[in-house]
């Protein structure tokens, strides 16, 4: 016996005497097991990290043209270096800019934020306005999980109800409010009802909401930051409060004063400022000299200066009052005017812990804080429903293949008692696959999940493999203790090595850190776990509790258990069909020649097949979320109030397809599916609608409905898509141009439209910025002379202007622990471009000129936003296919149709450059990443094979199979698009990688017998080829089919987040049924050739050894 069969011996049989100890093993790893999945974060998706450091600077009122040369330059200047930045990009918008830094991926982000703060510290002075810069890191997953709507509390049915007895004049009036079926359209109809009923206005609060931002700073963005796991809270909508100085120009021309001495006043008179201290005997006083506003009339009695001896006070040349800013955005949730409340989750936190704890402390301010004020906190939407419904439809499909493969199982076996054996060993391994997991710090979520599910066929392989073998050694008439022992020290090799393959090919993936790479990881990591776990439980529960069930087995050894198998129907024609297979093998081994027509004919037609059938690839699944954004673009230069009355006009032209009660007999007839949320904002650059249908199945059928809707308004240009699972990685592609200017960028990207449009039919693009939307601007230009004479620098008149125009920052004033903005306030609202000429502006001489006499006004325009990529000017083609061409395709003819005529023409001059990126980019990566994956998984399965089996032979029969799985893949994958939209994306594709180390099992285990036969039992090849295929047809069956049945409720059953597993599944299934049909075939054939090739070889050097002796003896 062979030195490792004995010391496999050893170990099995020890397991085999000492059941207790097994049972103990089995035991802590399941309680541990559970304890971990208690413990383990809950996601939809992995954690998916880019690593990217931020800088944001806010300068309030500078233009983008500004905020670049002031601000953006600057910040580039200085971090152009950073070690280890992969890519660098900004943006300068109106009052801000932002310098992103993308990392590669494993670079130590802490040391880079370190870094990062370091040079920012050396950038000059920036402008005095501008807020001191922000630096935050961020990943793709900083998205809301859930988000919050603040309202007046609408009355309840009892409350209408009474209403109607004190008004029953009114009671047709209010049947619309009690058959109102959500609240938000309670409070829409009572907000439109009361402007013709006041008497309406009593159902609710008397309090206006978007004037209560602060509050819900403090009272409940506060709150939801306490909550552990939570990243930030942030709001939208609402107006934010400011303490106002009115100026009076006159007042202060006939004090001889100016807008800069007011503002200097403001500035130097509001501080605290300490003083050290003061010890008086026993006791230190601490000293401060208290100067800081913390009330109106602490503004007031500020004094500007002193004339004649008499102090002038800010009260003397202008009214302070508490107002609120101009806002720059509205939010309308079911048509009325509300505050939002995002919550973003921090990375690795559980977001089902999140959302339920945020919905813990929603239920907590609704009957405390919120109740006395009339306000009330209702759940918008949440993550945690999809994630809820994703993993339920997980967990069902993991119960249903485990009982699919149940069912194999008995079929084969025909014994319960060793259909629970094997059955034990499921939950034993996907338990401590928790326990596995929870240790490298992994979460819970729908692809891990996956894996498991994927897994719950594979776990049982090994326990087939060794009970089959320990009944067949106890059927030839062995003891139980010493057929479970011999069994399974039989198939050590085998199923070690089968195990072995499956783990290494997910070698290449673990130590993939692309972002591929990281959604790779958790299904990898669960599957190896589980089979891992699975061959332990194999080699030590299966024999240990098999030699006890045979025991306690009436019959003697040699029983009636095989006759009994053969007398059914299943095994008559099980037992037909093993002839029919060893007839074939029989025949081929007959002829070289028709065994070599089978092996080049079946390679042949797999790589034949899978080219023709091979489709396009995609990036990431999208999924179907149920949420979809409209966004309207406007021609520019469109003020808040235009967009606020267009979103109006959206609201109501979607406001029936929102109000109408999903059961009332009209919903059927309406032309799109019904709403369950409507959302309307105007926003700086655009007015967006973002919906929810109210049967989330009919998502997607409201894309073309809203496309449609969003065109009714002329002038816009819309775009609509669904949100994806993994943000930052929707369904597009960019064209990036970048040159020295953007004058010159301007009709390249033009040009690049227009291509694009062409090459692709249905194709929505739009360039970001926009070049051919532009803000209208108004240039005040000095006149020097002009201003000299009267003392008026180029910051004094900026100061006036912006005072008289939006209002100038002037410092902070303090309030309700807080600080707000002090601002001053030209006396009068502009509402026509002649009220800036006749604007008077106080010298220090005691005059009044008109802004006309210092500065000449033009109008002219300027840039929404200014895009710099790697310091460039940049304008970003965003192109967004149809569903129906896949991304792979649309890049192929981008670079076929646009790029590549580019390149080839003039059209690149003077500095230009185009390339794709974004999506395009990560897609290449991910593509290229994939390939060599898949060629390292099949060389280190190779590799492994040969050191298992000490021959470069063998493993080459083995892995010929791979290419059979391949076609199977491929056609699995193109039978389901039959029936459903799959594309090949990242993760379907892992599905390959997984097929070569699953579908070289049931050739190791035809090799591995064949040889044990060749080698113990002396038996020549061809003889062992046949008998290996009749004694391992059974076991390669059983654990085929326990695969098959463990995948098919993942490729079958419908649902929230099936897009992730679905095309991964239909890989696997079709390849091992592909490949277990037609490696029956191939695998022998191969097998019994190179053993052929072999002996020939030995024999033709036998032949040669003699003579070349005769001829040194010559």
């Amino acid at each position: 016996m062979p030195a490792c069969l004995k010391d496999s011996c050893t170990l099995i049989d020890f397991c085999v005497r000492n059941p207790v100890k097994v049972a103990v093993g089995i035991i802590v790893v399941v309680l541990f097991g559970s304890i971990a999945l208690w413990q383990m974060p809950m996601q939809l998706t992995p954690e998916v990290r880019i690593p990217t450091i931020s800088v944001f600077v806010r300068w309030p009122g500078a233009s983008p043209y500004e905020v670049e040369h002031e601000i953006v330059q600057n910040l580039e200047e200085q971090l152009k270096d950073v070690k280890g930045m992969a890519r660098m990009s900004s943006w300068s918008y109106g009052s801000a800019g932002v310098v992103r830094m993308e990392f590669s991926v494993g670079n130590n982000i802490s040391e880079s934020l370190l870094e990062v703060n370091s040079r920012l510290h050396q950038v000059r002075d920036y402008p005095e306005e501008a807020w001191e810069p922000v630096i935050s890191s961020a990943n793709l997953s900083d998205q809301p999980v859930c988000w919050f709507v603040l309202s007046p509390r609408v009355p309840t049915r009892e409350q209408i109800e009474e209403f109607v007895r004190v008004h029953p004049h009114l009671s047709e009036t209010c049947r619309p409010l009690l058959d109102a079926h959500k609240w938000d359209l309670l409070l829409y109809r009572l907000n439109t009802l009361s402007q013709e009923h006041p008497q309406l206005r009593s159902l609710l609060p008397d309090a206006d909401v978007t004037k209560m931002r602060r509050f819900v700073e403090d009272h409940i963005e506060a709150q939801f930051d306490r909550i552990p796991g939570v990243a930030d809270a942030f709001l939208l909508g609402g107006e934010e409060e400011e303490m106002q100085v009115l100026v009076d120009f006159e007042q202060l021309a006939a004090r001889q004063l100016t807008i800069g001495d007011l503002r200097r006043a403001l500035r130097t008179k509001n501080k605290d400022t300490s003083g050290g201290e003061i010890w008086e005997d026993k006791r230190s006083y601490v000293v401060r000299t208290l100067g800081q506003f913390s009330s109106a009339e602490q503004v007031r009695r500020t004094i500007v200066a002193k004339r004649d001896g008499v102090a002038v006070y800010v009260d003397d040349v202008a009214k302070v009052r508490l107002g609120y800013k101009r806002p720059t955005e509205s939010y309308r949730r079911g048509g009325s005017e509300l505050i939002g409340v995002g919550i973003r989750a921090e990375t690795g936190a559980n977001v089902l812990d999140v959302v339920a704890q945020a919905r813990a402390v929603t239920a907590e301010l609704n009957e405390g804080t919120l109740r006395r004020r009339g306000l009330r906190l209702s759940e918008a939407w949440s993550d945690a429903d999809y994630i809820h419904s994703a993993l339920g439809l997980v967990n069902q499909n993991i119960v249903i293949g485990g009982l699919l493969t149940i069912g194999v199982l008995l079929v084969f076996l025909r014994s319960a008692r060793s259909t629970l054996v094997i059955v034990l060993a499921v939950p034993a391994s996907v338990i401590g696959t928790f326990l596995i997991l929870r240790i490298l710090g992994r979460s819970l979520n729908v692809v891990s999940l996956a894996g498991l599910a994927f897994a719950v066929g594979m776990i049982v392989d090994n326990s087939v493999v060794v009970l089959e073998n320990i009944y067949r050694h106890y059927q030839e008439g062995k003891r139980p203790f010493a057929a479970a022992v011999r069994g399974t020290a039989d198939v050590w090799g085998a199923i070690l090595a089968s195990t072995l393959t499956t783990l290494a090919v997910f070698v290449p993936v673990l130590f993939n850190e692309e972002q591929a790479g990281q959604l790779f990881r958790d299904i990898a990591l669960a599957i190896s776990a589980a089979v891992g776990l699975s061959l332990i439980i194999a080699i030590t529960v299966i024999p240990t509790a098999a030699a006890r069930i045979l025991s306690s087995q009436t019959q003697g050894p040699g029983g009636n258990s095989k006759h009994r198998l053969q007398s059914t129907l299943t095994g008559r024609v099980g037992q037909w069909f093993v002839e029919r297979i060893v007839g074939i093998n029989r025949r081929l081994q007959g002829s070289i020649r028709s065994r070599l027509a089978i092996v080049v004919g079946c390679v042949s037609a797999s790589l034949f097949f899978s080219n023709l059938l091979f489709p396009h690839v995609e990036y990431l699944p999208h999924g179907n979320k149920n949420r979809i954004h409209c966004r309207l673009h406007p021609p520019a230069g469109y003020n808040l109030a235009s967009k606020k009355d267009i979103s109006e006009q959206l609201f109501q032209r979607l406001r029936k397809y929102w109000e109408i009660n999903p059961n009332a007999p009209v919903a059927e007839e309406l032309d799109a599916p019904l709403l369950k949320d409507l959302l309307v904002r105007a926003e700086p650059g655009s007015i967006m609608a973002q919906v929810q249908a109210e049967d989330p199945s009919t998502i997607r059928e409201l894309l073309p409905f809203l496309k449609e809707v969003g065109q009714e308004f002329p002038g816009m240009r819309v775009s609509a898509y669904q949100l994806s699972l993994f943000p930052g990685s929707s369904r597009k592609v960019d064209i990036e141009l970048t040159g020295p200017d953007v004058e010159s960028l301007k009709p390249l990207a033009r040009r690049v439209q227009d291509d694009v449009k062409r090459a692709i039919v249905d194709v929505q693009t739009s360039a970001v910025p926009d070049p051919s939307i532009e803000n209208p601007e108004i240039h005040v230009k000095p006149r020097w002379e002009r201003t000299a004479e009267l003392g008026i620098d180029a910051t004094e008149l900026g100061n006036v202007v912006d005072t008289l125009v939006d209002g100038a920052y002037a410092t902070e004033y303090a309030i309700g622990g807080e600080k707000i903005d002090l601002r001053m306030i030209g006396g009068r609202e502009l509402t026509h471009i002649q009220d800036l000429q006749s604007l008077p502006v106080a010298t220090e001489h005691g005059g009044i000129v008109p802004i006309s006499a210092l500065a000449d006004i033009e109008i002219s325009s300027g840039p929404t936003s200014i895009r710099h990529l790697e310091r460039r000017r940049a304008i970003t083609i965003e192109v967004r296919p149809p569903a129906s061409i896949p991304l792979g395709e649309v890049i192929e003819t981008l670079e076929a149709k646009v790029l590549e005529p580019l390149r080839n023409s003039d059209a690149l001059a003077g500095g230009l450059q185009a390339r794709l990126g974004g999506t395009a980019d990560r897609l290449q990566e991910a593509w290229l990443s994939m390939r060599f994956n898949l060629l390292l998984a099949l060389a280190i399965t190779y590799l492994l094979m040969a050191a298992l089996f000490e021959s470069w032979i063998y493993p080459l029969v083995i892995i010929l199979s791979v290419p059979l799985a391949a076609v199977g893949g491929v056609a699995g994958l193109w039978l389901l698009n039959c029936f459903t939209e799959q594309p090949l994306d990242i993760i379907t594709m892992l599905g390959f990688v997984i097929l070569i180390g699953t579908s070289v099992n049931n050739a190791i285990l035809l090799v591995h017998q064949s040889l044990n036969h060749i080698r113990e039992q002396k038996i020549p090849p061809q003889q062992a080829v046949l008998q290996s295929v009749r004694t391992r047809i059974r076991p390669i069956f059983m654990t085929t089919g326990t695969t098959i049945m463990g995948l098919l409720p993942l490729v079958l059953m419908p649902g929230a987040g099936s897009e992730l597993y679905r095309g991964l599944g239909s890989v696997v299934l079709g390849g091992l049924v592909v490949s277990t049909l037609l490696t029956l075939i191939l695998v022998p054939s191969f097998f019994s050739l190179m053993m052929d090739a072999k002996s020939a070889w030995v024999a033709l050097t036998i032949r040669e050894e003699p003579a070349c002796s005769e001829s040194r003896a010559t």
